[in-house]
């Protein structure tokens, strides 16, 4: 695994409608579409134009909100960095053309990786994979096979598949792609909720995370990740508009927010800002002072880590 990545989501655009996107519940709880966001190419190319920034040896371009292959910018973005960087790039590989994932493949190393989230096969992966179209991921899935990258096909864990994931392992490995099954805790429609035992139960939400009394142990350093309107974040996991706006960082925005513009600062100076977030919500835990509901659920000192990297994956 390498340790020196960075986590960049390079657009928030995208075609599907997945039930808990962080885009679809924006939509939800305002009823009007995510305003379109691009990474200014410019700004972060000098962002990372410091020791800091020279150092990270991998971007793994994750989308959040929106699905790398509809980055206008994607493969000058691929081009630029590339006698420095390795790339893993997670999307749900819907609607693009022949043209577009030729010249994704021409542009793949061997130390390269892309990550397919295909939650079932043709007559089920639509069903939260919302306004997928089969045709085109297979397509696109199949180019990339011929490429010198790594695939990986990523598929989380419904109720419409847990039962059906050997089906779907041998159509993925008989095509030539690694399978990789993930447990999930979010949902947001309860049709979709499969058995408790597929269900990742550690991140489930907790009247306890009320409790001021929970010490964290932020990982705000490792987590950290590039939004497409350009900060420099602690984790993607806060960006949900759930948690977003009752956030300290939304709430005291002079001080955290505002400072982590990529646009005013480099990745050196911008992670000294994450750290002296990480701080504050550590000594706040350690104080019984008020911290994010979210920190207490993902970073509390007492969970188990399983695999630090798990959400820089599609989900």
């Amino acid at each position: 695994m390498i340790d020196n990545f960075l986590h960049i989501e390079v657009t928030n655009r995208c075609v599907l409608g997945c039930p808990a996107c962080a885009r679809t519940t924006w939509r939800n709880i305002t009823q009007i579409p995510l305003p379109k966001a691009d990474l200014d190419l410019d700004a972060f190319e000098k962002f990372l134009d410091c020791p800091g920034g020279r150092a990270i040896t991998n971007l793994r371009v994750c989308g959040d909100m929106g699905d790398c292959i509809y980055y206008p910018d994607l493969f000058e973005f691929i081009r630029r960095f590339r006698n420095s960087k390795t790339f893993r790039l997670a999307t749900a590989g819907s609607h693009q053309t022949k043209e577009f994932w030729t010249t994704l493949a021409s542009l793949m190393t061997k130390d390269d990786t892309i990550v397919f989230g295909i939650d079932g096969l043709e007559d089920t992966n639509h069903l939260y994979r919302r306004n997928s179209n089969w045709s085109s991921i297979m397509m696109g899935l199949d180019i990339m096979l011929d490429s010198p990258a790594r695939v990986i096909w990523q598929t989380i864990i419904f109720n419409f598949n847990h039962d059906r994931l050997d089906q779907i392992r041998e159509f993925a490995e008989a095509k030539g792609a690694e399978f990789l099954p993930i447990k999930s805790h979010r949902y947001e429609d309860n049709s979709l909720v499969p058995p408790k035992q597929y269900i990742e139960l550690e991140y489930l939400h907790s009247p306890e995370y009320k409790d001021n009394n929970i010490v964290v142990a932020p990982r705000c350093t490792k987590e950290k990740v590039v939004t497409s309107d350009g900060y420099l974040l602690p984790c993607d996991w806060i960006r949900n508009p759930k948690t977003f706006y009752k956030s300290q960082l939304w709430k005291q925005k002079s001080q955290w927010m505002d400072r982590m513009s990529i646009n005013n600062i480099n990745y050196d100076q911008a992670t000294a800002i994450v750290e002296e977030w990480a701080d504050h919500v550590r000594q706040n835990s350690i104080n019984a002072q008020p911290v994010d509901a979210l920190c207490k659920m993902k970073c509390r000192e007492c969970l188990k880590r399983k695999n630090d990297s798990s959400y820089t994956e599609y989900k």
